[in-house]
């Protein structure tokens, strides 16, 4: 099969890390119904695995989530079973993994609609399923509140995003980036999403959030990230760093502009950005709000600690490599 343009919306186009989850599930799934063969299954689940986390190295969620599914694999594949009993051990993993997601991001959205009173004006970043999730249910209370949306460069997901608000009949203003500081005046509360929660309680989502975070520090305006459990990285419990992808130049720059400064300016364009846990007043996940400062003992309850039930991803693929040969 071929993964090329899928990779390739992984990396630039699909802004929402729900979306791209599933995107991602929805692959696996599809490999494992298409399969003939137990080695073609394992070569294709190992080839794409591989390709979805190196284009979106900064999603936890996605990680976790392949994690999952190739341990479920593996351990079918070691009691040496056959590919039907593979193949379904994968379906009913990736639908286990569906439902989870779904029904975490349902509590985290209510738990996000219930620190909004009447008559707030919020503000938000980039593009979020459970923000625009936790927005339903907002309405749905019968609360009046404004938006303030940042069109969230390079991309600009943000459009989408104030679209989507305002599709739900709440007023939405759509705001440049530079122009967070200047709004943050009329701003009661900032709800955003998240890429990945690094384990002393940092937040990596999209470039942007963490200027956005500081002023509201700074303006004493509460901020409120939507995480599920799922999202916690327990990699960076060992200092492992998540990777920042940058978004090609020639994407927002005009070709000719860029031969002009080859060799003069250098052009940049990160995707995700770090927000410190200092300027983030809670997490919300689905098991309630949560400091960020004690994101470390959700670490210590899902690994252990020293954590220790969890297994490398790049081990587990290596191992799956060995089954498709």
């Amino acid at each position: 099969m071929s993964y090329g343009r899928i990779i390739e919306d992984l990396k630039l186009n699909i802004y929402s890390a729900t979306d791209a989850f599933h995107t991602v599930m929805n692959v696996t799934r599809e490999i494992a119904m298409k399969a003939r063969e137990i080695t073609d299954l394992v070569r294709e689940l190992y080839t794409f695995s591989k390709l979805a986390i190196e284009a979106r190295p900064t999603s936890a969620l996605l990680l976790n989530g392949i994690r999952e599914v190739v341990r479920a694999t593996l351990t079918t594949l070691r009691e040496g079973r056959g590919l039907s009993e593979v193949r379904n051990t994968i379906l009913s993993t990736v639908q286990n993994l569906i439902n989870n997601i779904e029904n975490a991001n349902t509590l985290v959205a209510q738990f996000m609609a219930k620190r909004v009173e009447d008559g707030d004006t919020i503000m938000t970043h980039s593009y979020s399923r459970v923000v625009l999730e936790a927005m339903k249910y907002i309405v749905s209370e019968g609360k009046r509140i404004r938006v303030i949306v940042t069109e969230s460069r390079p991309g600009n997901e943000g459009h989408k995003m104030a679209e989507d608000i305002a599709s739900l009949g709440i007023e939405t203003v759509l705001i440049v980036d530079s122009a967070a500081r200047y709004f943050m005046k009329e701003v009661d509360k900032v709800l955003i999403g998240s890429e990945a929660v690094a384990a002393n309680g940092a937040v990596i989502n999209k470039v942007g959030t963490s200027q956005i975070a500081l002023a509201a520090h700074e303006a004493r305006v509460r901020v409120f990230v939507a995480a599920i459990t799922w999202k916690i990285s327990p990699e960076t419990v060992f200092g492992e760093l998540v990777k920042i992808a940058e978004k090609r130049p020639e994407s927002f720059i005009p070709p000719e502009k860029l031969s002009m400064w080859a060799g003069k300016v250098e052009v940049h364009a990160p995707l995700y950005d770090v927000t410190p846990p200092e300027y983030i007043d809670a997490i919300i996940t689905e098991r309630g709000l949560v400091a960020p400062q004690a994101i470390i003992f959700i670490v210590r309850e899902l690994y252990g600690w020293p954590p220790r039930r969890f297994e490398e991803i790049f081990t587990l693929l290596e191992e799956l490599r060995k089954y498709g040969c």
